[in-house]
């Protein structure tokens, strides 16, 4: 028997996918998982602003005069 056929090979290759495609790497897997938790992040302060937003003009649009919120002042020591 041929030593070499019985040893795997020495090079490795990376896993291939259905398609025949090379499979992204860990790095990239954490790349994109990292892209997609800083959107929800930046969705969810958003969202948090369009609500605070729509709260003051729904005040607004109710007459109210003190739909602000209220500037706190140092105190003057």
């Amino acid at each position: 028997m041929n030593r070499e056929s019985d040893e795997p090979s020495r090079t490795r290759r990376p896993p291939q996918g259905p398609t025949g495609e090379e499979a992204p790497s860990g790095v990239a897997v954490l790349a994109y998982l990292t892209m997609i938790g800083l959107a929800c992040i930046g969705g969810y302060f958003l969202l948090m602003k369009l609500i605070d937003v729509s709260r003051q003009e729904d005040c607004m649009l109710a007459g109210r005069r003190n739909c602000a919120a209220p500037i706190e002042l140092p105190s003057s020591r």
